[in-house]
């Protein structure tokens, strides 16, 4: 090789190696950041519900709300915020002042892997739990308390009930394997923090694995994590950062700005994705080992989507004229923007409303 060939191939691995580190320091930031979130919902959580619903207990204000119920829906809630506390003052430790390249965070996981184990109980209590709120919530009397408990809590948005944030915990303790792996795959094997992360990715994997709902949850999201992998251009947040599940997938066509197209869409609980198939390419094209099988061309935060029945031969505005057979119409209230989709047949278009509106329940 000539020696601008070899200067070539060492400046191109100094900016592989300098685009690696970049990517280092945003896992990083996302680990502190979505720590300092998580001590800051477990506190909510806390003070809001579980101190009001202990006093509630006491005073015995209301007979479906006993010491007995506030524990079997919180269980050890408080024990997890002390540890998390602490464990986020370590990692605030190892990141001062900010988050840069060089700096360790493994030994972190690897500090606290046995006091992780806390979410043995929690994660086991879970379902019960699911259940009995399922039961409380059918009485209207604890259906206002809660909405209050949330109201003085500080949260204008009540969107996210009482169940979504005692989910919380199991969805972080899984979030931490993906997090590990992304960090791994972005700090060089002479990284000093290599093998470190790399031992804290198989600590956080078992203890995950050593909980029944947590492996099932971990399970789930490595399922979404390895789908978007098949992405190509994706956009937006992380789909395992507001998803947990896929609820719907198929080939529908699109009609938007008087273009009929067919698009791949996917439904998960809060999201809903819709891309471009990606053509085959021929054996010897490098794009053929990419891994890709789609083209992200976008994505509705299902909170701000609204579905709406078309007849069947119905031709107006949002359809461009075109006769709608087997339709629907989607809005996407936060951009005001609409367009219409179509199933082959009305069974596939009774799925996906089934879909949409079991969704749509699971969010209530």
């Amino acid at each position: 090789m000539s020696d601008e060939g070899r200067g070539d191939g060492r400046a191109e691995s100094a900016r592989d190696l300098e685009k690696q580190l970049r990517l280092r320091v945003c896992v990083l930031s996302e680990l502190q950041k979505t720590e300092r979130d998580y001590v800051g919902t477990l506190e909510f959580l806390v003070s809001a519900f579980l101190h009001r619903m202990n006093q509630c207990a006491a005073s015995k204000l209301d007979k479906n709300v006993t010491e007995e119920t506030v524990k079997m829906l919180f269980s050890n809630i408080e024990d997890i915020l002390a540890v998390h506390k602490e464990f986020l003052k370590v990692v605030e430790e190892c990141l001062h002042p900010e988050p840069n390249a060089q700096q360790e965070v493994g030994t972190c996981f690897l500090h606290f892997k046995d006091k992780f184990r806390i979410y043995d109980e929690y994660c086991s209590n879970h379902e019960k739990a699911q259940k009995l709120l399922f039961e409380l919530n059918k009485i209207r009397t604890i259906r206002t308390f809660l909405l209050n408990c949330m109201l003085l809590g500080g949260r204008k948005n009540t969107d996210v009930p009482l169940e979504g944030y005692l989910v919380t915990p199991i969805q972080r303790i899984c979030k931490y394997p993906l997090l590990l792996k992304e960090l791994l795959k972005r700090t060089p094997r002479k990284h000093s923090d290599y093998a470190a992360v790399m031992e804290s990715l198989q600590a956080m994997k078992a203890v995950c694995s050593n909980i029944n709902e947590a492996k099932r949850q971990m399970e789930k999201l490595e399922v979404l994590e390895e789908w978007q992998s098949h992405i190509e251009g994706w956009e937006g947040s992380n789909i395992t950062d507001t998803c947990t599940e896929m609820l719907m997938c198929g080939v529908l066509l699109k009609i938007s700005s008087g273009n009929i197209q067919e698009r791949v869409f996917f439904l998960f609980d809060n999201l809903l994705v819709y891309c471009k198939r990606k053509h085959r390419r021929l054996k010897n094209s490098k794009a053929s080992t990419d891994g890709h099988r789609y083209l992200f061309r976008g994505r509705i935060n299902t909170e701000v989507m609204e579905v709406e029945n078309v007849d069947d031969g119905t031709a107006d505005f949002h359809s461009s004229g075109h006769i709608v057979v087997n339709g629907w119409k989607i809005h996407n209230t936060a951009k005001n923007k609409w367009f219409v989709c179509m199933a082959k047949t009305p069974e596939e278009k009774h799925e996906w409303f089934e879909a949409i509106l079991k969704e749509r329940e699971r969010r209530k």
